[in-house]
């Protein structure tokens, strides 16, 4: 009887020649019939473990059949040693640059586009954002549109032994992508740390507000300040050969802190009251002055009139003696009686004279009044 014959002869009713139930040729496992359950998963596994083992027999079924070639390992490691090319493939964008080192030594610098290098651990790759500008804002902590302040950072002290309050922010790019990345250690900071960038600003802004004095700070010098810790902060990380190029520092606040801002208004306010009385002073003395150097030319010019006077009426008295003399009584005489009640009485007379003594008395009290504020204008 043929092998493949699925009658039902004489050897097994309708089995194989030994009795192991219908066979299919070259050992294939018997259909499963309609309506019966497939392989489950344990079988399936063992199947594709054979089919892509490395060279061993696939075991058939009891039928027997011949070994399955999986796939060979040359083939494995030319696709793993593919790979591990491809790995030093890279792409440069055209704000980057990529720095190459070549058993962690410095080998070369590459531009945007497409490039290869030595896979790892040959050589490694790192790339840097060079063109785009970053900001470290000192002093506060920036949350939605406020700023909020940060005492450590922000309180300094200024040359006038005052203490102010600054918020500022410095931009800054790279432009040494060599010195950014081997010279300084974490030069923007990471987790949270404060970089070397950071650090630098900060200590600029100190020192460039403990030479100058708190009031010109919050007013009139705000750009000069700005200035000179940009140019300050450059000249260290210069310095550093950080590879960094200082953009611009933005001052956002400058004023005296809350805690203390009453006691500043109070010597703010002693300081406008002491300028206030200063000014007064000074022109309460300008206005004496003034009056005393009249008073001198006057004092002066009056003492040459009389000086002048004297020198005329004695030069007219060598000429005259009697004259003069009979004449400077008369004046004298004159003003002595300008100012008395005169009664003339004639000796001659036999007739007892009528004197009005209390019209005189009378008279006597205006001329006394007169002549009290006239003694004293010329005692002063």
């Amino acid at each position: 009887m043929p092998w493949n014959d699925q009658s039902g002869g004489s050897g097994g009713g309708g089995q194989g020649p030994w009795g192991g139930g219908p066979r299919r040729p070259w050992g294939q496992p018997p259909r499963p019939p309609q309506g019966a359950q497939g392989p489950d998963l344990e079988d399936l596994m063992r199947q594709w473990r054979e089919r892509f083992g490395f060279g061993g027999s696939g075991g058939g079924s009891a039928g027997g059949g011949g070994p399955r070639r999986g796939i060979p390992w040359q083939v494995l490691g030319a696709v793993l040693l593919g790979g591990w090319v491809l790995s030093g493939v890279y792409t440069v964008n055209e704000t980057q640059q990529a720095v190459i080192t070549q058993l962690g030594k410095y080998s070369r610098t590459t531009l945007p586009g497409i490039h290869w290098h030595l896979p790892a651990p040959f050589e490694t790759r790192q790339v840097v954002d060079v063109t785009s500008q970053r900001t470290d804002e000192i002093g506060c902590v920036t949350r939605g549109d406020e700023c909020v302040d940060v005492a450590d950072e922000s309180l300094m002290i200024t040359g006038d032994r005052n203490i102010v309050e600054v918020h500022f922010r410095i931009s800054y790019n790279i432009s040494d992508v060599e010195d950014f990345i081997f010279n300084v250690r974490d030069p923007v900071g990471q987790n949270g740390e404060p970089g070397a960038v950071r650090q630098v600003a900060e200590s600029a802004m100190r020192e460039i507000i403990g030479r100058r004095q708190l009031e010109p700070i919050i007013t009139t010098e705000r750009a000069a300040v700005e200035t000179d810790v940009s140019t300050l902060t450059q000249q260290v990380l210069d310095e550093y050969r950080a590879g960094i190029q200082v953009i611009r520092v933005e001052l956002l606040s400058a004023s005296a802190p809350p805690a203390v801002i009453e006691a500043f208004n109070d010597v703010v306010n002693a300081g406008q009251d002491a300028e206030a009385a200063r000014n007064n002073a000074e022109r309460e003395t300008a206005r004496i002055v003034n009056a005393a150097e009249a008073y001198k030319e006057q004092v002066v010019r009056e003492a040459a009139g009389e000086a002048q006077r004297f020198n005329s009426v004695y030069g007219e008295y060598r000429q005259a003696p009697q004259v003069t003399r009979d004449r400077l009584y008369l004046e004298t005489m004159e003003r002595v009686y300008r100012t008395g009640n005169l009664v003339i009485l004639d000796q001659r007379g036999g007739a007892v004279p009528y004197l009005p003594l209390d019209g005189m008395i009378r008279r006597d009290r205006p001329a006394a009044t007169t002549a009290q504020p006239q003694a004293e204008q010329g005692a002063r």
